[in-house]
């Protein structure tokens, strides 16, 4: 029978001591609040292992969830596994100089105002456009599943400007692979179902975090000039984008960003919220803004 009736501060304590007493001597654990996307403050057991400069973070509340779908066992068994995965990628080893780290460089994009904290505790490096910032990441290992935030830090570590690491991760984002897939595409994979739809979705190939792929205008101008039309963009979350020919759109803008406000309040974890505005992409020009309807007032 799995044990699952345990409070969130039951647990947290029963959790502790059997990680401490599955985990080797030498490696300390601590409780912290770290800051994540949106300024989102999430609670973190972190893993310091003496000679070890990187340090493994796990979501508390995440192995909550987890106990109370399977149990402590399978709670404890997962965290041991992550953060001994973790513990053996030393900081030192992995960031190396900037020539041979420079390729896994890229960009992701999240909301500027909703980071302002986040961007300055971790002097974390970006450009503003629109409502979003634009981050750096650099991946950690050749399988693209760990990765850093780049801070100005590294940066002096590496030996570069702003300008010459934007200039890198803007030539990989070029070549990234991005695609649109048709809405319809998407929910067949997910639910089996074929939803007629006019919307696409924009996205990367892990599908985590490439709402960046908004600003790669070779795609959207491909996609507006089969479709003859101007583009609303509409962010679904720090994930991905949905797409839409304006001519296809059967709301009014107004109703259509609410809908987004909505949908992001009801339906998207805070965490992973992109913006509340709508966004257009102008075949002709091939420039990206926020959609704001005292502008349409006074066209």
């Amino acid at each position: 029978m799995i044990e699952n009736n345990m409070s969130y501060e039951g647990f947290k304590e029963y959790f502790w001591e059997q990680l401490k007493n599955t985990l080797s001597e030498g490696i300390e654990l601590q409780e912290q609040n770290c800051l994540k996307n949106n300024d989102l403050q999430v609670e973190m057991l972190t893993c310091k292992e003496e000679g070890k400069n990187l340090t493994p973070r796990i979501r508390t509340r995440e192995f909550y969830d987890l106990y109370c779908q399977q149990g402590m066992k399978t709670a404890v068994e997962v965290a041991i596994e992550i953060l001994g995965d973790r513990r053996k990628v030393d900081v030192h080893k992995v960031i190396e100089p900037w020539e041979v780290m420079k390729s896994g460089v890229n960009v992701e994009v999240i909301n500027y105002e909703w980071n302002q904290e986040r961007l300055k505790k971790e002097k974390m490096v970006y450009e503003k456009i629109l409502d979003l910032a634009i981050v750096f990441t650099v991946n950690l290992r050749e399988d693209k599943d760990f990765k850093m935030t780049i801070t100005s830090g590294l940066l002096e570590q590496w030996k570069i400007t702003k300008d010459e690491l934007i200039s890198v991760a803007y030539e990989n984002f070029a070549k990234a692979d991005y695609a649109i897939i048709s809405y319809e595409d998407v929910m067949e994979q997910l639910l089996g179902l074929r939803i007629e739809s006019e919307l696409c979705v924009l996205l990367n190939r892990s599908k985590l975090r490439g709402a960046s792929g908004m600003l790669r205008i070779d795609l959207l101008q491909d996609l507006a000039d089969k479709k003859e039309s101007d583009l609303l963009i509409l962010p679904s979350s720090v994930n991905e984008v949905l797409l839409l020919a304006e001519e296809d759109n059967i709301l009014d803008m107004d109703s259509a960003k609410k809908m987004v406000e909505d949908i992001n309040r009801d339906y998207v974890d805070e965490e992973e919220r992109l913006s509340d505005n709508i966004y257009t992409y102008k075949r002709k020009t091939g420039k990206i803004s926020i959609w704001n309807s005292e502008e349409m007032k006074c066209e």
